[in-house]
């Protein structure tokens, strides 16, 4: 796919309503998943947050989830362009890129809420047969999915070279509706 190509999703992807927004939304419920910031980069966990309902992967408080919780961010162009944090195949992503080449499914099984935390093995020590945590304070870097990094290469280029031209893009929009 060309830069142009790429640039014409992005600008039509800024210009979309709420509902065909939110339609692009698969409701895998990996974005509702603890990530954990090292210096090698950004993780996923296998915790959720406790409003997610595990078995529909829908957010029970969906529609005041901003007001409720300090680390829930809605999902707007600026944090698909910025961020890096969405997997390949969120439907934002896809939108800009197409299909992803590996769909990103956690086992749902596994992924534990947030006040469970303390009480649960961690996915990667179950998988080892290692049952020691690796820090002492339990946390969500107890808890990281090995393979997670690996799950946003395209996402990590839409943070690298377009996110100049998203900001652009946004910036235009706000002088249309302003007038």
């Amino acid at each position: 796919m060309t830069d142009t190509e790429i640039k014409n999703r992005i600008e039509s992807l800024a210009r979309l309503d709420d509902a065909a927004w939110e339609s692009l939304c698969k409701c895998c419920g990996v974005c509702c998943m603890l990530k954990h910031s090292r210096h090698t980069g950004t993780y996923y966990t296998s915790v959720a947050c406790n409003n997610l309902n595990l078995g529909t992967r829908r957010c029970a408080v969906y529609s005041t989830r901003l007001n409720n919780r300090v680390f829930c961010a809605r999902v707007d162009l600026s944090v698909v362009l910025r961020t890096g944090l969405l997997p390949d195949s969120c439907g934002y992503i896809e939108y800009i890129y197409g299909p992803a080449p590996i769909q990103i499914r956690p086992d749902f099984s596994k992924v534990i809420h947030e006040r469970d935390m303390s009480h649960a093995t961690p996915v990667s020590q179950m998988e080892s047969g290692n049952s020691h945590p690796r820090h002492t304070t339990p946390g969500p870097w107890n808890h990281i999915i090995d393979d997670s990094l690996g799950w946003r290469t395209r996402a990590m280029e839409l943070r690298d070279k377009y996110a100049d031209f998203g900001r652009d893009i946004l910036r235009r929009i706000a002088r249309t509706t302003q007038k």
